[in-house]
C-alpha cells in the first residue's frame, strides 16, 4: 500500500511537471472547484489521519471495502470533483463511513458481508490494483445464499465519481424492486460505457458475488437504462452464456447510425477505425442473444428508441422477434405502468433459467476477445473482424449424445467444452461442415481446420493469436498492466519530450477517467516478476528505454530501430520526429502483452459521447510527432493497420 501512494504521489507530481506541450483540456469528469479552503483543510486532515489507520491494517482483499471511502475523497480533493456545496457533506459522511470500517477491519469483523438494505462494497481490480467500488440493494426477504440478482448498469452522469456514486449507492435505490432479489449496482469504471476496464468491472463483481456463494450463477439479469442500457446491449452480446435474461433499455448499439454519420464523416474515417467499430457494435453478435430471453423497452418519443428498433430488425434477419416493450408518450424514462410489465417478464425469465448446457447454440464474433457460449469456445479465426460463427446441436443432452452438428464460418480452432458431469458415456458422432469425425467418450474436444478438412487436435502453443492475446492496442489496458518509463535520454529531444508528455498525460487521465492510480516504473526497476505479472507499456525508444532494446534483439519485434532510422512493414522513417505505437505478444504461454508508446487510444475528445469511446488505432501505427498531440489523436498517423493471424504483417 505505501508502494502503491508513492506511485500516486509521482503520477500526480509528473502531472504537475511543466510541459512543453500543453496537455488538453479535461473533458470528463468536468472541473468541480465548489470546495472552500477551510473545507479542504478539515477534509484533507481527515483523510490524511485515516490513512495512516488504514495503512496499519493487515493487508487482505477485504480492506478494499474500507478503502473506497478513502480513494473516493482523495480523488475528489486532488481532482477537483466537489460540483456544488453541499458535495462536502458527502465526502464528511464518506470518511465516517471509511472510519466505522477501519475499526471493524482492525477487530476482524466483516459487517457489510451479512448486511441487508442499502450496501456499498469494494474491490481490488487486477488491473491496475485499485479499489473499486459497488453497491447492493437486498431486500429482508432475500436467501442468504445463491440468490437471484439484477446486475443494473447505470446511465452516464459526467459527475458521478466515486465520492457521488457512493454517496448515492448508501441512500439510494434503483428503477427496479423485484421481491427476494439482489441489486447490483457494478462501478463500470465511471464513465467508459461499460467498455474495456468497464466491462472486466462488472464481470469482477459477478464472480466476486457468486465466489462468496452471494448469488446464483444461474440466475443472474443484465439489466440497464441509457448508458446502462447500451452496456446491457453490450455485456448480453458479448458474455451472452453468464446471464439467464437481458433486458435493456434505451441507450445505442453502433456507432454509425447513432452518430448519424454522413457519408462523406464516414469516408474521412480511417478504414481501421470503422474496422474495429465490430469491437462493439452489438449487430455483429446478433446472433448470440438469440440464445437467451431479450427484453427491451423504449420510451415512444425517446430518441434512443432507435437502439431497440435496430436491433429488432436485426433479429428479423436471424428469424427472430425482440420482446420490445414501449411506454406511451414518454421520452427518456419509464412508463411506471410499462416498468411493471417489464419487471414481470424479467423476473420470470430469471427465475426459470434455461439449461445450463443448451442443446442449440450460435455463437458469433469478430474476435478472440469474445469466443466463449457455454459449451463452444473458439480458439481460432481465419482473419480477425470478419464475421465469424459457429451453429450447433446436440441431438440430446451430453450424457446421453449420439451426434452434434456443427457449422462454421472464418473458423480454424475450437473446443467443445464438457464438463465433467456432462462427459458424454459413449462416443459421440461430429457432423461438421459436410464432414463426420467423431469424438470418444469424455470431456473437452479439440477441431482443427487442415487443407484436408477438419481433424481432432490437441491444444497446442505457437505465436498466433489467440483468446485474449489477440490485440488491439486497447486490449493491453483490460487486463494486469506497468508502465514503463525510460531512465536515459533517448534518439531526440523532440522523441524525448513527446514519451515524456504523452506518458504524463495517459497516467493523468487514467486516474480522471478510469479511476485508478496506473503501475508505474523506470525500464532499470523491472522485474521478471513484472515481466511475468504484467503487460508492459514501454515508453521511448531502443535508446532510453533498455526493455525496447532488449525486446528488439531478443523478441523479434517486427520493426528495425536505429538513432537514425524507424523500418516498419518495408518503409523507413527517419527517427527523429517518428515513434511507432504498436501491440505485440511477449509471453504466449501467460498472454502478456509488450506495448509501445501507448495508452487507450481514445482520447478527451472522444469521451463527450460514450459512442466515440472505443479504439481508434489497430495492433500498429507509426506516428509523426512534429505534428503535437490534440484531443483527437497522440500526432500524425503516418501509417497503420493489423497483424495477420500469426503476428506478422499483412
Amino acid at each position: 500500500m505505501k508502494r502503491f501512494l508513492l506511485l500516486c504521489l509521482a503520477a500526480l507530481l509528473m502531472a504537475r511537471a511543466p510541459a512543453e506541450i500543453p496537455l488538453p483540456d479535461r473533458v470528463i469528469p468536468p472541473i468541480g472547484d465548489k470546495l472552500t479552503d477551510t473545507d479542504r483543510t478539515g477534509l484533507t486532515a481527515t483523510l490524511e489521519a485515516l490513512t495512516k489507520r488504514f495503512l496499519t491494517l493487515p493487508k487482505k482483499p477485504d480492506n478494499a471495502n474500507a478503502e473506497i471511502f478513502l480513494k473516493a475523497v482523495r480523488y475528489a480533493i486532488e481532482n477537483k470533483e466537489f460540483y456544488k456545496p453541499e458535495d462536502t457533506g458527502k465526502a464528511r459522511d464518506l470518511l465516517a463511513e471509511a472510519e466505522r470500517r477501519i475499526t471493524d477491519l482492525a477487530a476482524k469483523r466483516s459487517p457489510w458481508l451479512t448486511a441487508t438494505g442499502f450496501v456499498v462494497r469494494g474491490y481490488y481490480s487486477d488491473i491496475d490494483g485499485s479499489a473499486q467500488p459497488f453497491g447492493l440493494e437486498i431486500p429482508d426477504n432475500t436467501p442468504k445464499q445463491n440468490a437471484p440478482a439484477w446486475f443494473w448498469l447505470q446511465g452516464r452522469g459526467d459527475t458521478r465519481t466515486d465520492l457521488h456514486f457512493i454517496h448515492e449507492r448508501m441512500k439510494k435505490g434503483g428503477e427496479f424492486k423485484p421481491p427476494g432479489t439482489i441489486i447490483v449496482h457494478p462501478w463500470g469504471r465511471y464513465c467508459i460505457g461499460y467498455k474495456g476496464p468497464g466491462e472486466q468491472d462488472v464481470l469482477d463483481v459477478r464472480q466476486l458475488l457468486i465466489d462468496e456463494e452471494k448469488v446464483d450463477p444461474r440466475r443472474t439479469a443484465l439489466a440497464g437504462f441509457s448508458m446502462g442500457g447500451a452496456g446491457a446491449w453490450l455485456l448480453g452480446a458479448h458474455y451472452t452464456d453468464k446471464w439467464a435474461v437481458v433486458h435493456t433499455g434505451a441507450g445505442f448499439v453502433d456507432v454509425k447510425r447513432y452518430q448519424k454519420l454522413t457519408p462523406d464523416k464516414i469516408a474521412a474515417t480511417p478504414a481501421w477505425e470503422q474496422t474495429l467499430w465490430g469491437l462493439n457494435d452489438v449487430p455483429d453478435y446478433t446472433r448470440n442473444l438469440l440464445n437467451l430471453p431479450v427484453i427491451s423497452y423504449s420510451g415512444e418519443k425517446d430518441a434512443q428508441k432507435a437502439s431497440a428498433d435496430i436491433m429488432a430488425g436485426e433479429f428479423q434477419k436471424h428469424g427472430a422477434a425482440l420482446t420490445h416493450y414501449i411506454g406511451p408518450g414518454m421520452g427518456h424514462k419509464y412508463d411506471p405502468a410499462v416498468r411493471a410489465q417489464v419487471q414481470d417478464k424479467v423476473q420470470e425469465a430469471l427465475l426459470h433459467p434455461t439449461l445450463p448446457a443448451p442443446l442449440k447454440l450460435s455463437l458469433q464474433t469478430r474476435t478472440l476477445a469474445y469466443n466463449k457460449l457455454h459449451w463452444l469456445q473458439i480458439t481460432g479465426l481465419e482473419e480477425h473482424w470478419k464475421d465469424s460463427r459457429i451453429d450447433a446441436e446436440l441431438d440430446k443432452p451430453f450424457r446421453q449424445a449420439t451426434n452434434i452438428s456443427i457449422t462454421t464460418k472464418n473458423i480454424v480452432s475450437f473446443s467443445i467444452m464438457r464438463q465433467k458431469s456432462e462427459s458424454a458415456l459413449r462416443s459421440l458422432s461430429i457432423q461438421i461442415d459436410g464432414q463426420t469425425l467423431t469424438a470418444s467418450a469424455g470431456s473437452t474436444v479439440h477441431l482443427k481446420k487442415e487443407k484436408r478438412g477438419w481433424v481432432r487436435a490437441g491444444p497446442g502453443f505457437h505465436l498466433q493469436k489467440a483468446p485474449g492475446f489477440q490485440g488491439p492496442l486497447d486490449d493491453a489496458f483490460n487486463s494486469p498492466f506497468l508502465h514503463v518509463l525510460p531512465d536515459n535520454p533517448g534518439f531526440s529531444p523532440e522523441n524525448d519530450t513527446w514519451v515524456q508528455n504523452e506518458s504524463t498525460s495517459q497516467i493523468s487521465r487514467w486516474r480522471t477517467l478510469f479511476r485508478g492510480d496506473a503501475r508505474v516504473k523506470k525500464a532499470s526497476e523491472v522485474t521478471d516478476e513484472d515481466r511475468q505479472k504484467y503487460n508492459l507499456i514501454l515508453w521511448g525508444d531502443p535508446a532510453s528505454n533498455s526493455l525496447i532494446a532488449k525486446f528488439l534483439s531478443g523478441l523479434g519485434l517486427p520493426i528495425q530501430w536505429t538513432k537514425e532510422t524507424l523500418q516498419a512493414k518495408g518503409k523507413a522513417y527517419p527517427s527523429a520526429g517518428h515513434l511507432p505505437v504498436l501491440i505485440y505478444p511477449y509471453n504466449e504461454g501467460l498472454g502478456r502483452y509488450t506495448v509501445l508508446n501507448s495508452g487507450p487510444t481514445f482520447r478527451e475528445a472522444h469521451s463527450k459521447t460514450n459512442s466515440q469511446q472505443n479504439p481508434k488505432l489497430p495492433d500498429w501505427a507509426i506516428l509523426d510527432i512534429t505534428s503535437p498531440p490534440t484531443p483527437e489523436a497522440a500526432g500524425k498517423v503516418l501509417d497503420a493497420g493489423f497483424f495477420n493471424e500469426t503476428w506478422d504483417w499483412k
